[in-house]
């Protein structure tokens, strides 16, 4: 997909979504997820706010927005271009998939109170991913971290993510039960240390199309 022009700004980051011109596809979803959003009108302008960010977001990173609602909270589905362990057979290799197809949830109590890691993502696709950090049954839920601050933004969310599922930055203790919901996995990683990161690829693009 080609990118936007006003998307290919020399060296974009997390701090200068602001300036990222949205695409006609991303305006398009972005003015039809204004016409639902519900709640309190701080609510609805947080929620607006961080929904402009992940479009902008979309268009300089390994993101793609596959729909988004903000009608109670902010629910989006993403699909991120990240590597991603998945269950190795008895005795093989670790296989690896190269993207994710994510479910986010944001809250409003998020805005208040600090929220347990576990509570913000699911991993749709691929099944199963055999990762310390997510939980092995059915729900794939990814934790990332004990506890998360009040009001963190979406888009720190988002790098978080990939950071854990590439394995720049995860937790491998299994004895450490707030962060490590497969300690199957935890152990297993311990004994192949030689495997992570998975990737050393940033988050941020700047020079490849989106997917």
């Amino acid at each position: 997909m080609k990118k936007h022009p006003a998307s290919q700004a020399q060296s974009p980051d997390l701090s200068s979504l602001s300036q990222v011109e949205l695409s006609p596809r991303h305006a398009v979803m972005f003015a039809a997820a204004q016409k639902t959003c519900g709640g309190n009108k701080t609510w609805r302008y947080r929620k607006l706010a961080e929904a402009r960010e992940i479009f902008a977001l979309a268009q300089i990173s390994r993101l793609q927005v596959i729909w988004l609602d903000l009608a109670a909270d902010l629910r989006v589905e993403l699909l991120m271009r990240v590597t991603v362990p998945l269950m190795p057979k008895p005795g093989g290799a670790l296989t690896l998939a190269d993207t994710a197809r994510l479910g986010l949830i944001y809250r409003e109590e998020c805005l208040l109170l600090p929220q347990p890691g576990y509570s913000f993502v699911q991993i749709l696709a691929p099944h199963p991913v055999w990762h310390p950090n997510v939980s092995p049954d059915p729900a794939q839920v990814l934790c990332l971290g004990p506890k998360l601050a009040a009001g963190i933004p979406v888009r720190e969310l988002l790098l978080m993510i990939y950071g854990a599922l590439t394995m720049q930055n995860t937790q491998l203790d299994p004895a450490d039960s707030a962060g490590v919901l497969c300690p199957a996995s935890a152990e297993y990683f311990q004994c192949n240390l030689n495997l992570i990161p998975l990737t050393r690829e940033p988050f941020l693009r700047t020079g490849a199309d989106n997917i």
